[in-house]
């Protein structure tokens, strides 16, 4: 390869061009051309193959995009899931049970408007201000107790159970007549419930604001 062996005796090739006079920026040019002819004998830099993000997701479901099963939609700008792997079933876990609290939530703000339980002290208030009024009346402090019970005896021990990798977020083994038999049928029905329940906690949030500024039960309008 004469190019490179030009390159290795270049010390020698400008002691000549120092006898011979050619001005400095010639040596410059010639050097840099010794170089990039050199070069071009180097190794192609290896290319390297693409790493597979959010593959935390992949034994969950809930990534499924309307676009493809080649353009999944795993939302989680922070990377939560990326840095905390470990912490993915603790997080399925609390989006199941918010989402599924978000849809009784959301029926629960629609159905005072058309009956009511029986009573004088559930009567003629609106459903903001019937939390308040039962705080200070009492039945919602009952129902604090009741929640807090069973969360202690049940809920706190699934989530133990899930994270030692015993129970699968969300399973309350509640319901389960209904899930089908087959896999990929199971799959649509869990899939359903998760993004209603993501829709429900999208909807109660904009319940409740529209509800404190129009003053209005349903539909909640002005």
């Amino acid at each position: 390869f004469p190019i490179v062996r030009c390159y290795v005796y270049t010390p020698s090739i400008f002691s000549q061009l120092k006898h011979i006079g050619i001005p400095k920026i010639m040596k410059s040019v010639l050097a840099l051309a010794l170089l990039v002819g050199a070069s071009a004998f180097a190794p192609a830099p290896v290319a390297r193959s693409a790493v597979k993000t959010n593959a935390v997701f992949d034994d969950y479901v809930g990534g499924e995009s309307a676009f493809g099963a080649d353009k999944p939609y795993n939302f989680d700008p922070m990377g939560f899931a990326e840095k905390s792997p470990e912490m993915v079933p603790y997080y399925r876990e609390a989006e199941l049970k918010h989402g599924r609290m978000a849809m009784l939530a959301v029926v629960g703000m629609i159905a005072p408007e058309f009956f009511r339980i029986p009573g004088d002290i559930y009567q003629g208030i609106s459903v903001v201000e019937a939390h308040d009024a039962l705080i200070r009346n009492g039945p919602m402090q009952q129902l604090l107790f009741f929640i807090g019970f069973a969360e202690t005896i049940v809920g706190i021990p699934a989530v133990k159970a899930t994270m030692a990798g015993e129970r699968a977020p969300g399973d309350f083994a509640f319901g389960t007549w209904y899930l089908p038999k087959d896999a990929a049928k199971a799959k649509k029905v869990q899939l359903a419930e998760l993004k209603n329940g993501r829709l429900a906690m999208l909807a109660f949030g904009g319940i409740c604001t529209q509800t404190v500024l129009t003053g209005h039960g349903f539909p909640f309008l002005y």
